[in-house]
């Protein structure tokens, strides 16, 4: 019998070796199309096709550039809609939601965009210059098209339903709820003769004790107020010198701060290990006993609950929806944005509480992180989509 709930997904970009979040996205879309729901998956940009393994899912895969690639989208969204996929979801990309836009105005096309992040008093504060100029007719303009003509304007947690409404100026009528989710069968907490083995396979020294960093280094984050300030406040405790710290990410800033962390002495203590695909990236987490998320600028980190899901207690700030996220326990140890010492504090801090509270920590976030597992981000997504 032919599935009832049809969904056209519009993915920007895929490939095997991502070192971003879209990664994630097969997964959830594998888990969607286990509950009955057909999909049609668009690819705007892809390396490879990607394997499948559920056959409610179709995947097409654009093969044009430039405008002709915006044309081809168009013409395969309305094939879709004619065969009686209604329902539309993208996630970010502006163009490919005007695209759907567009074929919403004259159809029954339902379009949700997902987006999620306050990084609009940034981009709003720039200088006004030719960077900023290109922003405003590549970002700005679309974004206005867009959160004016969608159908629903899809964010999360529920603390950025307020961020949109009020500084972005989306109307709260066309707000959705729905969350990221974490595949609880690669990020997970292992035991401790897991952890050592990992870490020989990693070339890290078992007896030493990993702070882990993923993240981009960004202006928008202001990830040079924070690392330099934490690292040199850690390292002034005398007694926390077997903690190493290892960052994983690129952007912007990455050079200048690691650049100042080797000026300081501490390139023996603190590695810089660059972007790695979103596939391995688990394995990182699995040897580390705390992750740290100093960030001006966020939405829904999907970081942060990788980081829960393998047990890890969390030092962070309350960027976007994070104190949404964040159990009684875990919150106290999450600062404001402008506090970058406090930020410090708080990681000494937690570098020094004894097993006994660190546990308890953990298992308030391995207790949480259970309703961003994919399967039950997955019913969310059918409950808000087909059935509201």
């Amino acid at each position: 019998m032919e599935n009832s709930k049809k969904l056209i997904y519009i993915l920007n970009h895929y490939s095997e070796n991502s070192t971003q979040h879209f990664f994630h996205v097969l997964n959830l879309l594998e888990e969607i199309a286990q509950n009955g729901v057909s999909i049609k998956l668009i690819i705007e940009k892809s390396e490879s096709e990607p394997i499948v393994n559920n056959s409610n899912i179709e995947v097409f895969c654009l093969r044009k550039k430039g405008v002709f690639r915006l044309l081809e989208l168009f013409d395969l969204i309305s094939k879709k809609q004619k065969q009686g996929y209604n329902k539309l979801f993208v996630r970010i990309t502006n163009w490919g939601a005007i695209m759907a836009i567009l074929n919403s105005l004259f159809t029954k096309l339902e379009v949700y965009y997902w987006h999620s992040g306050t990084v609009f008093e940034f981009d709003n504060e720039q200088k006004f210059d030719f960077t900023k100029f290109k922003w405003f007719l590549k970002t700005k303009l679309p974004f206005s098209f867009i959160k004016q003509f969608v159908t629903y304007f899809v964010t999360g947690p529920e603390s950025m339903k307020d961020y949109y409404v009020n500084v972005v100026g989306v109307k709260s009528d066309k707000i959705k709820i729905l969350y990221n989710d974490i595949d609880t069968s690669r990020f997970y907490k292992v035991k401790k003769n897991d952890v050592d083995k990992a870490k020989n396979e990693l070339k890290i020294p078992t007896h030493k004790k990993i702070i882990l960093f993923v993240h981009k280094f960004s202006p928008v984050r202001r990830s040079k107020l924070y690392i330099g300030n934490f690292i040199k406040q850690f390292y002034n405790e005398g007694e926390l010198q077997d903690y190493l710290f290892y960052f994983i990410g690129n952007g912007q800033d990455k050079d200048e701060i690691e650049m100042e962390i080797i000026n300081m002495g501490y390139s023996d203590k603190v590695f810089f290990l660059g972007a790695l695909p979103n596939a391995h990236v688990h394995k990182l987490y699995q040897v580390a006993d705390i992750f740290i998320n100093p960030t001006h600028a966020e939405g829904f980190p999907r970081v942060l609950i990788e980081a829960m899901a393998c047990g890890l207690p969390i030092v962070t700030t309350n960027a976007g929806g994070i104190k949404d996220i964040l159990g009684p326990k875990q919150i106290q140890f999450m600062s404001d944005i402008n506090d970058p010492s406090h930020f410090a504090t708080n990681l000494i801090k937690i570098a020094k509480l004894n097993e006994s509270e660190l546990n308890k920590i953990k298992d308030e976030n391995l207790e949480n992180v259970t309703k961003y597992s994919t399967s039950t981000v997955a019913k969310m997504y059918i409950k808000t989509i087909f059935d509201e």
